[in-house]
């Protein structure tokens, strides 16, 4: 399956909105680019944009329901999701507060959401990171993994509990070291992202 590579958060949103884009192969081709991204500052302002909020839209995306892997998402599920990845890469990666955007009332859930069979529930329930709990969105440990996603402890020890692989020495790659104190628009300046062709595709 070839793959979309938008380059920032933002620009993921903006093609499932208004070019029909599936939500599922945008985020992948994003998160391999974000993963591929070693410098924290860069990785930062990938995730920096507001992407809008799909339920006060321009009418395209606004009032339909959008595909993600295991279900339809309709609009304020898809802004909460959206905040829930930009909170979640922010926090798992150590690149400081999460933006602003994602802290809108808009993006979290009154109901909640489980995103995984009925029998996962209880699993769901224990594992789900806090940028996705506390919107009410149950996954995984990891739920933005990709192959080329760093794996550092945290990745090893779930990886661990889900196939019983253990690391080899030197396996464990070291965490990033944190993007330096500075205001955001600053680092934007200092470390513009380069948004890939969008013909650029890959294999999912």
């Amino acid at each position: 399956m070839l793959v979309t590579r938008p380059g920032t958060l933002a620009e993921v949103q903006r093609l499932v909105r208004t070019e029909g884009e599936k939500l599922r192969y945008c985020l992948a081709g994003f998160l391999d680019d974000f993963y591929a991204d070693r410098d924290p500052v860069g990785r930062r302002a990938r995730i920096a944009d507001d992407p809008g909020l799909v339920q006060a839209g321009d009418g395209r995306c606004a009032g339909r329901e959008v595909p993600i892997p295991g279900g339809i998402v309709a609009d304020l599920r898809l802004d909460a999701l959206m905040g829930a990845i930009g909170e979640h890469l922010s926090t798992r990666w150590r690149l400081g507060p999460a933006p602003a955007w994602t802290d809108d009332p808009a993006r979290f859930l009154s109901r909640p959401w489980f995103l995984g069979p009925e029998r996962f529930k209880p699993f769901l329930l224990v594992e789900s990171p806090a940028a996705y709990r506390r919107r009410f969105i149950f996954t995984e440990a990891e739920p933005l993994r990709r192959i080329g996603m760093p794996r550092d402890g945290r990745w090893w020890a779930y990886e661990t509990m889900r196939t019983g692989l253990v690391p080899q020495p030197g396996e464990i790659e070291a965490p990033a070291e944190p993007p330096p104190a500075v205001g955001l628009r600053s680092m934007q300046a200092e470390h513009a992202v380069d948004r890939p062709d969008l013909g650029r595709l890959d294999q999912a």
